[in-house]
């Protein structure tokens, strides 16, 4: 996981079709402290724009939980 100005760059694995993405992308849009997030299926790579509303470390876990939630993986 890495940040850059306010942005938590992830890896998910497990995502085969924009279905897939678009699941990762609710389930991230949901979390608390998460302002929208921009998923590309093709790489795995998920852009996470936090809020402010929560702090950066408590933020990386709970991403981690709702991505694994909705059935994919943090890539490490």
């Amino acid at each position: 996981m890495t940040t850059s100005q306010n942005i938590i760059g992830i890896t998910v694995t497990g995502m085969t079709c924009e279905g897939c993405a678009s699941t990762v992308r609710g389930a991230l849009v949901n979390t608390p402290g998460v302002s929208s997030a921009d998923v590309d299926v093709a790489t795995g790579l998920v852009q996470v724009h936090p809020d402010g509303t929560v702090p950066a470390d408590d933020l990386e876990f709970a991403i981690d939980d709702a991505v694994t939630a909705s059935g994919y993986s943090v890539a490490s």
